[in-house]
């Protein structure tokens, strides 16, 4: 039955019924799959074909505590340290760090560099870490041997710092570090799954007909004597 009745009016009154909700949804189920499936295609291949894999290289760093006359760790030594980190996370991507890593890897500026460069720091510790990340796996290598060895020599010129050691030089690797694709391709599954949901949930919000008999008389609160069946 296809009888057209307009309920605005009543469905004002009523709460809306989660099972015609769900029936609704599995109304558009074939719509959903092959919206999954249409979005989970464009971001795997996008992910492939348009976006340029990336390459990541990380050394690391280690400011060494002195040693006692009794040959234990030096307290003061280690705070002194803990309080030397905070301060070198920071120096090492400042302008004169950079600016001159950009010219030894022929790169233009130190913000170019800047962008490219991560740093950080492991809790608790007296080690710091720096990656850089590129579309070329030598081009990350060469920037983040080159930060470590441009930082230490400045510190050990500017500030009379000779406590910095390399912990692990940066490796050439040519396996990609992005992007992600299987993330790419979950988040875009989902973008599909999301918009097929919400075009059957404003199908079923915006359809005021009635379209059988029991909804006419449950909607009405009449009997319904006879039907006109569709043409």
């Amino acid at each position: 039955m296809n009888t057209k009745l307009v309920k605005d009016d009543i469905l004002d009154e009523e709460s809306i019924d989660l099972t015609e909700f769900f029936r609704s949804i599995l109304r558009h189920f074939k719509l959903i799959v092959i919206l999954c499936l249409l979005f989970c295609c464009c971001g795997f291949f996008g992910t492939k074909l348009l976006i340029a894999p990336t390459y990541t290289a990380s050394t690391s760093i280690y400011l060494t505590p002195q040693i006692s006359e009794s040959g234990s760790l030096d307290y003061n030594s280690q705070m002194a340290n803990s309080k030397l980190v905070t301060n070198a996370v920071n120096l090492l991507t400042q302008n004169n760090i950079m600016s001159e890593v950009a010219k030894d890897v022929g790169l233009e500026s130190a913000d170019s560099v800047k962008k490219l460069v991560s740093v950080t720091n492991e809790s608790n510790t007296e080690i710091i870490t720096i990656s850089a990340t590129t579309t070329d796996p030598k081009l990350s290598k060469d920037i983040a041997n080159d930060t470590v060895s441009t930082f230490i020599r400045t510190m050990q010129k500017n500030l009379n710092v000779r406590n910095i050691e390399v912990v692990d030089k940066a490796k050439l690797s040519y396996i990609p570090s992005g992007p992600n694709v299987k993330k790419n391709t979950l988040l875009a599954t989902m973008v599909g799954f999301i918009l097929g949901c919400g075009y059957a949930t404003l199908r079923f919000l915006f359809d005021n007909r009635l379209r059988t008999k029991e909804e006419a008389e449950k909607y009405l609160g009449i009997p319904v004597f006879c039907e006109i069946p569709e043409l």
